[in-house]
């Protein structure tokens, strides 16, 4: 039986085997390294060369039969995805057949890592996207220290200084779906700060406006019942002596007292529950006054009792 050295085309591992090449000629073999299939072929009887070369290995002594180890061998090869030929691993057109060699499917690109490290080293976009999930991990739970972030300047420092070759053989595989998780993660956390901030401004804003606008509505519900008491004077002489000589109407939500102080005099109070002023009218201040709303509600209850507190027009005697 002969022996015969077969090397995978695809991660360049090499192995001595007992196998008649003539035998195998044609037939599909997987890779015990990287599990990839690829077609056995025969090197004297084919040309053009073969998609992989196997080399004629010394028969082992039969005295001695030791099965020998298996080796892995950094490829100084690649083969051209048209014809399949062998050619130098920095070539960039196949000189069998003329045509361009596509870079392989998951190579890594230098200036993409590049970009990756600098600007998202910091939240570990370029670990994951070079496969380095547990690494990537560390980084985006660590990266408030801003530890991940010095330490992806050196590494951007490093890559920088290795060529593509070097980076291809130190990261076989990259994963360009990661990248994208990682950058939407971090575009969906700003996007929800962004908003949190927005809120945190707004409600308050949007809290105080409807205040205003309560505390608005008794203070003219207090203006116009002022012009229902002075139509009452002109037309009458006198005050008002009873509730049901005025028709002083109250929003929701909006308390209003009728005080008379003496027989031309009188004082009108109104306030919102949902508001936070209280407003006051004496004919002795030409201007209506204002007050916090709890302080006036403390004197009311003083006065007249906490069960005229609640929304309504009152006529205080």
């Amino acid at each position: 039986m002969s022996r015969c050295t077969i090397t995978c085309p695809h991660c360049g591992f090499s192995k001595d085997v007992d196998i008649d090449p003539a035998a195998m000629h044609g037939k599909t073999v997987n890779c015990p390294k990287c599990k990839k299939a690829f077609p056995f072929v025969a090197t004297e009887p084919l040309s053009p060369e073969p998609l992989f070369k196997f080399e004629q290995a010394e028969p082992a002594p039969e005295s001695n039969p030791i099965i020998a180890p298996e080796t892995e061998t950094t490829p100084q090869n690649k083969f051209c995805s048209t014809c399949g030929s062998p050619i130098h691993i920095n070539a960039e057109i196949c000189p069998k057949c003329g045509v361009r060699v596509a870079p392989p499917r998951n190579a890594i690109n230098k200036v993409a890592l590049l970009l990756i490290t600098f600007f998202l080293g910091g939240i570990g976009g370029h670990k994951f996207y070079v496969k380095k999930y547990l690494q990537g991990v560390l980084y985006l739970l660590f990266f408030w220290t801003y530890i991940p972030s010095f330490v992806a300047f050196i590494e951007f420092i490093f890559y920088a200084c290795k060529s593509e070759e070097e980076l291809q053989a130190k990261f076989p595989e990259i994963n360009t779906g990661a990248i994208f998780a990682v950058i939407i993660l971090p575009a969906f956390l700003t996007v929800v700060a962004i908003i949190g901030i927005l809120a945190a401004i707004a409600i308050p804003q949007f809290a105080a406006y409807r205040q205003k606008a309560h505390d608005m509505e008794a203070k003219t519900a207090l203006m116009s019942c002022q012009a229902e008491v002075v139509s009452f004077y002109a037309a009458n002489g006198i005050l008002p002596m009873d509730e049901r000589q005025l028709s002083c109407q109250t929003p929701n939500g909006v308390s209003l007292y009728f005080v008379p102080v003496a027989s031309d005099q009188y004082e009108l109070i109104s306030f919102s529950q949902q508001g936070c002023k209280a407003f006051l009218y004496s004919e002795k201040n030409v201007d209506i006054e204002e007050f916090e709303k709890m302080e006036i509600k403390a004197e009311l209850t003083n006065d007249i009792g906490a069960e005229y507190l609640s929304p309504g027009f009152y006529f205080v005697k």
